[in-house]
């Protein structure tokens, strides 16, 4: 199993990185995370044990998970890569409570308080979130081409798109990353993932492990009988799959986050 990606620019990061979208309040990830040093800690435990690629975006909060990731993580390592995602607001506790806006004026005001936020000159890898519906996809792409000439971001991902969808965008800007929802028990955007594959486009896949994957009779709760994945397998089964896939599974515990990593040292367990 290869335990690294090369983007098309060169960059090369190990494929198992962290999602940070669970480092924020709840009922549905909304204000800040109630153990903010607790997180703060989980973030420094990733990167010291060889996590390069850290996941946000502007709704996780909105806006507490950027903070606490530039307050834990600056000054960066030269070996972290930040991704985060614009393009739509939370506006609520619920994970219904969200509103897609993709206009132009947005996405740059987006790109800004990111870059605040996270205490950076320039974002490693910025994707559109969602695309709006009610604005063209050209425009949203557009503005964050813009953001990447300017030296705002570095990279363009693309998250929650179709086939067709991502070869617009990718007519308009360099796509580096597609982050779309897959995991090994339902798979997912296959046709996306085959594209991205034979193109040398990271896939990242959010919800890698399923929605629930502890809930008794889950696929992914490793049952005693055998029939199911535990969270390990599941892992190996999505790094396994094509060689450009980059899971981010999230978790508030160091020990769990211990036990994934070691998917990529101990690929046999």
């Amino acid at each position: 199993m290869i335990a690294t990606f090369t983007f098309s620019d060169g960059l090369t990061v190990r494929r198992l990185g962290y999602g940070a979208m669970r480092l924020t309040g709840q009922p549905g990830n909304f204000g800040p995370y109630e153990d903010w040093e607790g997180g703060k800690a989980l973030l420094r435990a990733a990167v010291e044990d060889g996590v390069q690629v850290i996941d946000t975006a502007h709704a996780y909060g909105p806006g507490w998970s950027e903070t606490l990731i530039g307050e834990a993580l600056v000054p960066y390592a030269e070996t972290v890569l930040v991704a985060s995602k614009g393009g739509i607001d939370k506006t609520g506790p619920t994970p219904a409570d969200i509103h897609t806006d993709g206009r132009p004026g947005t996405l740059r005001r987006h790109v800004e308080e990111s870059l605040r936020r996270l205490q950076v000159g320039q974002i490693d890898l910025y994707y559109l979130h969602r695309p709006d519906p009610n604005v063209p996809l050209s425009d949203s792409i557009g503005a964050l081409e813009e953001a990447r000439r300017r030296g705002e971001i570095a990279r363009i991902g693309v998250s929650n798109v179709t086939l067709d969808q991502l070869q617009e965008a990718m007519r308009i800007a360099p796509i580096a990353a597609v982050q779309n929802r897959y995991d090994p028990a339902n798979g997912g955007d296959e046709d996306v993932l085959t594209f991205t594959t034979e193109n040398g486009i990271a896939f990242v896949p959010w919800g890698p492990l399923g929605a629930n994957p502890m809930k008794p009779g889950s696929p992914f709760a490793g049952q005693a009988d055998g029939t199911g994945l535990t969270v390990r397998q599941a892992l190996r089964a999505l790094l396994a799959r094509a060689p450009n896939i980059l899971p981010i599974p999230g978790t508030r515990s160091i020990g769990h986050l211990r036990e994934n990593l070691a998917v990529l040292e101990r690929p046999d367990r």
